[in-house]
This record gives structure tokens, C-alpha cells and sequence, in this order.
């Protein structure tokens, strides 16, 4: 409950232009948005801006939290928005095939088995391919569906499935 009352705090003071509380939210929860916006990109320069802009984001909008949820999540789910922003803009510059493979995943949601930390995952997704980085972490970190991803990224809900399996492949080939 101390949490809760902490978190409301804080909030008021942000929606109140205090710069501290806005100090205060940002050191509370940017570690583990900058672990989330790691996930979504190439390096870490890449992941702080998009959580400086995920953060830019959370101070303009923060009087449409409601309360409903908590405020960690509320914050999460605007780091992954800022990711899908990134990746579709850079989408636009490179580009990406529409894949029309007929593909059967058995188990599309088996674990890999691996003896690696998180901090050795996480460098091996971001030597992942970029298209198949955003589609595993949602679908694995975020629990998107694939017609989810596909909409988000503008691709199919079948290719949005065949870089899911190419990214497990592609994960298990490397821990090999």
C-alpha cells in the first residue's frame, strides 16, 4: 500500500510540472525500461532514445493513467509502443518482404532450454536480425498475438509467425 501512496505521490507532483517528482518517477522506473527498450533494439544508445522518448511520453500523457493497472505496466506498454515506432521507422528505410509461406509451427511457443544468463540473451538479441528481434519480443516478452504483430508492423499474421520461427531457430542455432 506504501507503494501505491509513493506512486500517487509522484504522479501528482508530475502533473503538477514538479521537476523532482518527475526526477524522482523517471529513476524509479527507467532501469527496468531501459532492460525493456534493450529487447527492441540494436544497441544501447538505440534503446535510451527510445526511452527518453517513451519518458518524454509518459510525462505529457500521465493524466490518462487512470490508476487501473499498475503504473510500471502502464509505463512498459509505452516503451514497447516507442519500439514499434522505432521499427517502423527505420521499416520504412529498409524495408521488409511480405512472407507468403505456408508454414506449420508445432509448438510455437516451446522454450528454449538454455544455460545463459539474461545479460548474454539479451546480447544475442541484438546481434538477432531486426524484423525477427521485434517479432520474438513481442510475441515472447509481450504475449502479442501474431495478428497483433502483424498489425504493429504491418506485415501478415502468417509472416509475422514465420519470423517467430526463424528467430527461434535463429536463437538456437547461436546457443548451439
Amino acid at each position: 500500500m506504501e507503494e501505491l501512496y509513493n506512486h500517487n505521490d509522484l504522479i501528482d507532483g508530475c502533473l503538477r510540472n514538479d521537476r523532482k517528482s518527475q526526477q524522482a518517477l523517471y529513476d524509479l522506473f527507467a532501469p527496468k525500461m531501459l532492460a525493456v527498450c534493450m529487447y527492441y533494439a540494436t544497441t544501447k544508445h538505440e534503446a535510451e532514445d527510445i526511452m527518453i522518448e517513451g519518458f518524454m511520453q509518459v510525462f505529457t500523457h500521465l493524466d490518462k493513467y487512470l490508476g487501473q493497472g499498475s503504473l510500471e505496466h502502464w509505463i512498459r506498454q509505452i516503451m514497447v509502443n516507442k519500439a514499434i515506432s522505432n521499427f517502423r521507422n527505420n521499416n520504412k528505410r529498409y524495408g521488409y518482404d511480405i512472407i507468403d509461406e505456408q508454414v506449420e509451427i508445432a509448438d510455437e511457443t516451446a522454450n528454449i532450454e538454455t544455460h545463459l544468463t539474461a545479460q548474454e540473451i539479451l546480447k544475442l538479441m541484438q546481434k538477432m536480425p531486426e524484423i525477427q528481434r521485434m517479432v520474438f519480443s513481442l510475441r515472447a516478452l509481450e504475449e502479442y498475438s501474431f495478428k497483433e504483430i502483424g498489425q504493429e508492423l504491418n506485415i501478415t499474421e502468417n509472416t509475422a509467425r514465420v519470423y517467430f520461427m526463424r528467430a527461434k531457430n535463429w536463437i538456437t542455432e547461436e546457443i548451439k
